[in-house]
């Protein structure tokens, strides 16, 4: 089997099998993996494939989210995305925070304006085992190289974010 996106070249996988590339092999500017559960129901391959052509735009709709999230205290994942926003502007060394954010005076960056230099790492798809849904999940962080901290934002079949976690 192949998976047939618009952006990238032909995906081989096989049903029933877990699908994992990294960039290097894959052409894609991230990780990407598909569940085994996923892999063998056509329907649920064919809404990835659509996903996965809209995935730097919904990395961009994540930012938004995210720069929302900031906006509001009142917001159940403030918590979370301002605790992962400061620790990368104020618990790291001050050199790796300054190839993080370049600016002239990354400590004076505000947590909403720290979103725009959030990448894509990894986009991906499975089966949420509570509501035998299936979901596409992307992992946000910053320079990969520097921090392993990933903001991990949830999206249901509609591409709606219905969840937020910090990872590492």
């Amino acid at each position: 089997m192949a998976l047939n996106t618009q952006k990238y070249p032909p995906i081989p996988y096989r049903k029933g099998e877990e699908l994992f590339l990294f960039p290097e092999k894959s052409g894609m500017p991230f990780l990407f993996d598909v569940s085994a559960d996923l892999t063998g129901d056509d329907e649920a391959m064919a809404a990835v494939s659509s996903a996965l052509n809209e995935a730097e735009a919904l990395a961009e709709k994540a930012k938004a989210f995210v720069k929302g999230v900031l906006a509001d205290e009142a917001s159940e994942y403030n918590g979370i995305v301002s605790y992962f926003m400061e620790f990368h502007r104020d618990d790291l060394p001050e050199d790796m925070v300054k190839v993080l954010f370049p600016v002239d005076a990354p400590s004076t960056l505000t947590l909403t304006e720290m979103a725009d230099y959030l990448q894509l790492k990894r986009f991906g798809s499975f089966l949420d085992n509570e509501t035998k849904e299936q979901r596409f999940i992307m992992d946000l962080t910053f320079n990969p190289e520097i921090t392993n901290e990933l903001l991990v934002i949830y999206l249901n079949a509609d591409r709606q974010i219905v969840n937020i976690s910090h990872e590492s």
